[in-house]
């Protein structure tokens, strides 16, 4: 089948060219980046079947509902995959503007991968928490889509051992997220203010540091997009406050306070490599 990739040069885009593809039984892949005029790539969104948006979290909705409305008038079926890490607000302005086409031949998906270049492996220690979650589907009536993603959900499983789990919708899946992945980078967000506490990070955590500075503006759009962060900020801001504000161990207690008020000891449905890493650190001091 023919695919094309919107941001695949990025990494996650990368990643997927790499990494996941391959095992799909894609045939031929083509990648455009974001900024690529409309008129330079008409011609690969003509061709394609399926069309995976894999561009940054920052203008995200506003690029799927163009692309919708560029696709307006296929003649063939087309799938727009729509794997943004927050998916109310895309969900929302995407079926509008799907509604608003009324191409029964057009269809989308929405689905958070939940792994990416720093860990998908299912011999890595956080490989649990690796997992496709689709949150939603909006069919035209001439485009299924049920036989499509139970083919591909059972070849990430054969080949990587990832599961795909349809129990969440999109706010459902924005509010898991964010008391998890989103606690996570209440971390990162103190490591980008105070330089000497990211240098205390890196000191016990280099990985996630590291990964943390690699993805700064990833991490500041969620915090920014996801509508349940100012709850996750309050809760952590205030466990801050109780500490010493000064060592590793308090950053990490900071993390354990705000994780039992916002998840009550129990597991997330929905959970990250860097979630659970600092989980295990905070449950050591």
């Amino acid at each position: 089948m023919e695919l094309l990739i919107v941001g695949g040069a990025g990494e996650f885009g990368q990643f997927l060219q790499r990494d996941i593809l391959p095992h799909i039984c894609v045939k031929t892949v083509s990648s455009v980046d974001r900024e690529t005029p409309s008129e330079a790539h008409k011609s690969l969104l003509k061709q394609a079947r399926h069309v995976v948006v894999a561009t940054p979290l920052a203008g995200y909705a506003q690029l799927a509902c163009e692309l919708v409305y560029r696709c307006r008038d296929v003649s063939e079926a087309k799938t727009l995959w729509l794997i943004p890490s927050v998916q109310a607000g895309v969900w929302r302005a995407v079926t509008a503007t799907l509604d608003m086409v009324n191409n029964p031949k057009l269809s989308a998906v929405f689905v958070h991968p939940m792994y990416g270049p720093n860990g998908f492996r299912e011999t890595e220690p956080e490989a649990r928490t690796f997992q496709n979650v689709l949150t939603a589907t909006h069919e035209g009536a001439d485009n299924s889509t049920k036989e499509e993603i139970a083919r591909i959900a059972g070849t990430f499983h054969t080949k990587f051992n990832i599961t795909t789990t349809a129990e969440f919708t999109p706010e459902e899946h924005d509010r898991i997220t964010a008391y998890s992945q989103g606690l996570s980078y209440c971390v990162a967000k103190l490591m980008f203010q105070r330089p000497e506490l990211a240098a205390l990070v890196y000191r016990q955590m280099p990985d996630l540091h590291n990964s943390f500075h690699a993805n700064h503006e990833l991490i500041i759009d969620f915090l920014r997009i996801n509508s349940y962060m100012p709850q996750v900020m309050a809760a952590f801001n205030d466990s801050w406050e109780q500490t010493p504000k000064a060592t590793f161990t308090d950053i990490v207690r900071a993390f354990r306070a705000a994780d039992h008020t916002l998840n009550r000891g129990a597991d997330s449905a929905i959970s990250t490599k860097w979630y659970e890493k600092l989980r295990t650190a905070s449950l050591q001091i």
